[in-house]
């Protein structure tokens, strides 16, 4: 195990068969966090990174869960499901500003059709 693991067991397993997990420290010393690459070389590849990524206190700390990179049908396959993904998230996105739209649209008929009711009932 490497400098950076602790190992501890599971509360919830008790007797046999008990499980063991590492928790891998950063440099900072915290519990480093898993994620998840989203990249054309490493499609949907784990790893570790600090718990502090993308504030000032980052310590730039990285590595991977995964032993080696997807290759060959299951890289494609992991790159065509990301784009799949990506694509449809693009298209829930164009929806929900047609949805809001919509929605206005609507509010301001609302009112102009309620000012035409209001102009025949003076009549």
């Amino acid at each position: 195990m490497g400098e950076r693991e602790m190992d501890f067991r599971g509360s919830r397993h008790k007797g046999k068969g008990k499980a063991k997990e590492s928790i891998v420290l950063c440099d900072c010393g915290l519990p480093a966090k898993k994620a998840q690459s989203w990249t054309d070389e490493n499609p949907f590849r784990r790893f570790y990174g600090c718990e502090r990524y993308k504030t000032p206190l980052d310590c730039r700390f990285f590595q991977w869960i995964d032993e080696g990179s997807p290759y060959g049908w299951q890289k494609r396959a992991l790159l065509e499901a990301r784009n799949n993904i990506r694509q449809k998230e693009e298209t829930i996105m164009e929806l929900k500003k047609n949805i809001a739209k919509f929605q206005s649209d609507w509010a301001e008929n609302a009112e102009f059709e309620e000012d035409i009711i209001n102009g025949f009932l003076k009549l």
